[in-house]
């Protein structure tokens, strides 16, 4: 244990190379969602033309492996400091899935909600595989 007024080791990494990791994994995990959706759902204006022309299953597939990867990638991009971006991130896209989920809920429109659901089930899968991975390194 460090007393504390004992001086700090160095990481041997430079303040600018440790944001720079971070941000690169902020936006790795802020944009996997949206382009895995955008790929695989067909959004043409409102909620109630959301269509998944491969089907629903693959979308939520290629939505939770594509943001489960893009956070294990940024996880080890980042290490420990990628901890608080990847949590803000995807709690972020939590946020908006859950709002996506009421409206279409709300709305009568099962397409919306279901894609509220499937980008729901990506934050959680990001977060469960970007968090250990994260604080281990």
């Amino acid at each position: 244990m460090t007393g504390v007024d004992s001086p700090t080791r160095a990481t041997g990494r430079s303040r600018a190379g440790v944001l720079a990791r971070v941000t690169v994994a902020a936006l790795l995990v802020l944009a996997a969602p949206a382009v895995s959706f955008l790929l695989t759902a067909g959004i043409l204006g409102s909620g109630a033309s959301v269509e998944f022309p491969h089907g629903y299953a693959v979308t939520l597939i290629v939505t939770v492996a594509v943001t489960a990867a893009a956070s294990a990638l940024g996880a080890r991009l980042a290490g420990r400091a990628g901890l608080a971006a990847i949590r803000v991130v995807l709690a972020w896209w939590a946020i908006i899935s859950f709002a996506v989920t009421v409206a279409g809920v709300s709305l009568g429109h099962p397409h919306l909600t279901e894609l509220g659901i499937a980008i729901l089930a990506a934050a959680l899968a990001g977060l469960a595989v970007g968090l250990p991975l994260a604080a281990r390194r």
